[in-house]
C-alpha cells in the first residue's frame, strides 16, 4: 500500500510543471490589454540598426544590421522568444530562427503558420490558423482551430503542445473561412475574435458569424481546454461581407453602461459596391461566458458544443460539477448570443466619404490612470488616415494631412505599427523603408505627481510645476522615484524590541492617496510592516521584527499590475534601531534554511523533469523500479524467514 502511495505521488508531481508550463504574463501599460507589435524602433527619428523587442511583458534592444533585414520586414515579425542569439519568430506564414544576429533560417514546421500569432514567453505561442476554403475542398494539411506551439531553439523546430483538433476527419467540408480578427486579455482571461463562414449540412445555405472565445490563461498550457465560446448571426450577415472586425471593450469611465463591450465592423455591401461601418453593442459580454458554462455543467439544452455546432450536429452538453475555468478536454461550450443593440460611428459626420478610402480600423487603448481610447482607420493613401479619440460624445479625430513628410507626397503603400517606446504610430513605406513618426501623448492624462512618475516615467513623463509633462531629455530615474512626490519628515519609536510596543508611526510632507490596485510596502532593511492604515499624511503599521540592527525606513509605493510601472518611495534620514531575540531570531534562520532547502529540491527536480519531459515513460520506469525493489525486498524477507526457520537451522546443522 505504501508503494503505491509512493508511485501516485510521483506520478502526481510529474504531471505538475507540465500543466502549467508558461508564466501568466504581466504586462507593460501600453500593450496591457493586447501586444499590437512585437518589434519597435528604438529611435525613429534617426533610425540605424537599433530595435526594440517586446514579448509577454520583457523588453530587450538588439542591433541587426540592415544586410539581414530590413525596416519594413522586421516590423512584421511576431517575436515568440527574446534569446538575441537565437530569437525565433513568425514572418509570412513561416517560422525562423535569427542566429548571432547575422543569419535567418528557417524552422521546421509541419503546417502552415498564418499571422494570428499570440506570445505567452518561454517558447510558447497559441496561434489561431487562418482557414479559406470557399469551394470546401480538402486540404494538405489537417489544421486544427486552436494550437497551442512550442519553438525549440536547439532542434529547431515548431510542434504542437496542445490543440483543438477536427472532431471528425471531414470537418473541413463544413469551414469554409476561419479567421481571427483581433484579440485582448485581462484579468487572466484571453478573448480571441473570430469570423468565420460555415456551411450547413444537406444544405446550400452558408452562415456569416461572429465568433468569441474565451481561454483561461492561468491555466497554463491546458488553456485550450478550458475554452468557451459565444457567437452570434445578423440578418445583414446574409448580404454584406464582414472585411473587418475588431474589439472595443471600454475600460474606465463610461457614461453608458449598456455599451462598455462593442464589436467594431467594416462590411462590405455589394448590391451598392460601398463599404459601411457597424457596431454591435453588449451590455455585459463577460457574463455570457460563466453562463454558458453553467448551463453546460448543468446539461441544459440551452447551450451546446462547439465543434458539434460547426458541423450542424447536435453536441449535448453532460452535467458535471466543474467550476469556471477548469479544463474540460476539447468539451468547447458554446452558445448562441444576441447583441442588444446596432450602431455606426458618428465620425461620418466629420468624415463623410472616408469610409470608402478604409481598408483596416484599430482600436488602441492604455489603461489605467490614462483611460486613454483612440481609434485608427487606415486608408490607401495613408495621408486621409484619421487618429480618432473614442469618448461616449462627439470624438475629436484629426488626420495626417498637416504633417510635412516624403511619405505622404506619393500614394505609396506604406505598413502601420504601434511603437512601444518611443511612444506612438509609425508608418513604414514597404519600398523604401522611410518612416512616417506620430507621437502618442500620454502625460497630460496623469493628474498627481504618483501617477504621472509611476505610470509615466517609461512614457518620458516628468512632474514639474505641478503638471506632468513630457520630456524626452535623459533622466535620473533614482532622483524622480525616490523623495520626490512625497517625504517621510516623522518616525517614531525609534526604538523596537519584542518586549516593546511594535506599532510604527510614520508623517508624510503632504497626504498620501493610493488606488485599490497600488500597493504600500514599509521595511527598515528586512523587517517589514504589516496592518497598514493611512490617515491623511499619517500611516500606521505593524513592524514584523526579523533582523537586528540600525535601518531607515522605506515607503515604497508599487502597482503589480503592470511590468514598467516604476516604484515611487521615500527613506527616512534618520534611522530606526531593532533588536531581535535570540530565540526569535533562530527560528527565523531555521526557518529560512528549511525553505531554501526546500526551493533547492523543487528547482532540481523541475529542471530534471524538463529533462525527461515524457510523463508516461517516467511513470512507468518509476513503476518497474518500485516492483523491481519490492520483489527484492520480498526476496530478502524470504530469505533470512528461511535461515530463521527451524527447518533451516537443522539442515544448516546437518551439514
Amino acid at each position: 500500500m505504501f508503494i503505491h502511495v509512493l508511485i501516485w505521488i510521483f506520478q502526481f508531481c510529474l504531471l505538475i510543471p507540465r500543466a502549467y508550463s508558461f508564466r501568466t504574463t504581466k504586462h507593460d501599460i501600453a500593450f496591457y490589454y493586447k501586444t499590437h507589435d512585437s518589434v519597435f524602433l528604438t529611435n525613429p527619428f534617426n533610425h540605424t540598426t537599433s530595435y526594440g523587442i517586446y514579448v509577454a511583458g520583457q523588453t530587450i534592444t538588439i542591433d541587426i544590421p540592415t544586410s539581414v533585414v530590413n525596416v519594413s520586414e522586421i516590423l512584421d515579425w511576431k517575436v515568440v522568444s527574446l534569446k538575441k542569439n537565437r530569437l525565433m519568430f513568425v514572418h509570412k506564414n513561416n517560422p525562423y530562427i535569427l542566429i548571432n544576429q547575422q543569419r535567418i533560417k528557417k524552422m521546421n514546421y509541419s503546417g502552415e503558420l498564418s499571422d494570428s500569432i499570440i506570445a505567452f514567453g518561454d517558447n510558447e505561442a497559441l496561434h489561431v490558423p487562418t482557414i479559406f476554403n470557399p469551394n470546401l475542398t480538402e486540404p494538405v494539411h489537417k489544421w486544427h482551430y486552436i494550437e497551442l506551439l512550442y519553438f525549440d531553439d536547439q532542434s529547431e523546430k515548431v510542434s504542437v503542445m496542445r490543440s483543438l483538433p477536427w472532431l471528425k476527419d471531414d470537418d473541413w467540408k463544413f469551414i469554409k473561412e476561419w479567421k481571427m480578427t483581433d484579440y485582448i486579455h485581462f484579468d487572466n482571461k484571453l478573448y480571441l475574435l473570430i469570423k468565420r463562414s460555415i456551411s450547413k449540412q444537406n444544405s446550400q445555405s452558408v452562415i456569416q458569424e461572429i465568433s468569441i472565445i474565451q481561454l483561461c490563461i492561468d491555466k497554463g498550457s491546458e488553456l485550450i481546454s478550458s475554452a468557451v465560446e459565444i457567437h452570434f448571426t445578423r440578418p445583414e450577415f446574409k448580404s454584406n461581407q464582414i472585411i473587418d472586425l475588431i474589439f472595443v471593450f471600454i475600460f474606465g469611465p463610461w457614461d453608458n453602461e449598456n455599451d462598455r463591450y462593442q464589436l467594431h465592423t467594416i462590411q462590405y455591401r455589394p448590391s451598392s459596391n460601398t463599404k459601411i461601418y457597424d457596431i454591435y453593442y453588449f451590455r455585459d459580454i463577460i457574463s455570457l461566458f460563466a453562463e454558458t458554462e453553467n448551463e453546460c455543467s448543468s446539461a441544459s439544452d440551452k447551450s451546446t458544443l462547439l465543434r458539434h455546432y460547426l458541423r450542424s450536429e447536435v453536441g449535448e452538453c453532460k452535467k458535471t460539477s466543474r467550476k469556471r475555468c477548469t479544463t474540460k478536454e476539447n468539451i468547447v461550450p458554446s452558445k448562441n448570443v444576441i447583441p442588444i443593440s446596432r450602431g455606426w460611428y458618428i465620425i461620418y459626420e466629420l468624415f463623410p466619404s472616408l469610409i470608402a478610402l478604409i481598408h483596416k480600423i484599430q482600436f488602441f487603448t492604455v489603461p489605467f490612470p490614462h483611460f486613454k481610447r483612440t481609434i485608427l482607420m487606415h486608408t490607401n493613401p495613408i495621408v486621409h488616415t484619421a487618429i480618432c479619440e473614442y469618448y461616449f460624445a462627439v470624438s475629436p479625430c484629426s488626420n495626417l494631412g498637416t504633417i510635412n513628410s516624403n511619405l505622404l507626397k506619393h500614394p505609396s503603400q506604406a505598413n502601420f505599427y504601434i511603437n512601444k517606446h518611443p511612444f506612438g504610430f509609425i508608418y513604414v513605406d514597404k519600398n523604401t523603408n522611410e518612416n512616417l513618426f506620430v507621437s502618442i501623448e500620454v502625460c497630460s492624462n496623469l493628474k498627481t505627481c504618483t501617477q504621472c512618475i509611476m505610470y509615466g516615467l517609461y512614457f518620458d513623463c516628468i512632474w514639474s510645476n505641478s503638471i506632468c509633462a513630457h520630456d524626452d531629455q535623459p533622466k535620473n530615474k533614482g532622483e524622480l522615484t525616490v523623495d520626490n512626490c512625497f517625504k517621510i519628515i516623522q518616525i517614531s519609536p525609534s526604538v523596537f524590541k519584542p518586549s516593546l510596543p511594535t506599532r510604527l508611526t510614520i508623517k508624510l510632507d503632504k497626504p498620501l492617496k493610493n488606488d485599490s490596485q497600488e500597493q504600500l510596502v514599509i521595511q527598515a532593511g528586512d523587517n517589514h510592516c504589516t496592518d497598514i492604515t493611512i490617515k491623511r499624511s499619517f500611516i500606521n503599521c505593524s513592524m514584523h521584527l526579523t533582523k537586528s540592527g540600525h535601518f531607515k525606513i522605506d515607503v515604497s509605493l508599487r502597482s503589480d499590475r503592470y511590468a514598467d510601472a516604476a516604484v515611487i518611495s521615500a527613506v527616512s534620514t534618520k534611522k530606526v534601531y531593532i533588536d531581535v531575540s535570540k530565540g526569535q531570531y533562530t527560528i527565523a534562520m531555521l526557518f529560512l534554511i528549511f525553505l531554501v532547502f526546500t526551493t533547492f529540491l523543487l528547482v532540481t527536480y523541475t529542471n530534471y523533469n524538463k529533462k525527461h519531459g515524457n510523463e508516461f515513460l517516467e511513470f512507468k520506469r518509476s513503476t518497474r523500479i518500485m516492483k523491481i525493489a519490492s520483489k527484492s525486498m520480498k526476496s530478502k524477507k524470504f530469505s533470512l524467514s528461511r535461515k530463521s526457520s527451524p527447518i533451516m537451522k537443522k539442515l544448516t546443522h546437518f551439514r
